[in-house]
């Protein structure tokens, strides 16, 4: 299993913790939208699609369940959205380049060609 498409969104500053939004492309075959680059209390946060239950508290719709996983995910959407703050962009495409990572975990932001996108509303 290998991330084959990551696209990340910066949003304007709206006074919130949030940065932008990430899409991840799983294998050609399996995408989650909406992911949100958070920013916590001492560094970056990824916070995976939710919705609010009965009770009003939020639950996750997808997230990672290793934290292997979860790690390889947060290192190359901070390592892009770091990336898109250095170079004022607001849309940053990732492709695995060719001969890559063989599996997600071993997946890091160098293994990915970039296509970037400066300041535009898509």
């Amino acid at each position: 299993m290998l991330l084959t498409h990551v696209k990340i969104r910066t949003v304007e500053n709206t006074g919130t913790r949030m940065l932008g939004f990430v899409s991840l492309t799983i294998d050609d075959m399996i995408v989650i939208h909406d992911i949100k680059i958070l920013n916590g209390q001492d560094d970056l946060f990824l916070a995976m699609p939710s919705r609010m239950k009965k009770t009003g508290v939020f639950s996750d719709i997808v997230h990672p369940i290793r934290k292997e996983v979860r790690k390889t995910l947060e290192d190359i959407v901070f390592s892009g959205y770091k990336y898109m703050v250095k170079n004022n962009l607001t849309v940053l495409d990732l492709y695995p380049k060719e001969g890559a990572a063989e599996a997600l975990t071993s997946q890091t932001f160098t293994d990915f060609e970039i296509s970037e996108y400066e300041n535009t509303a898509e």
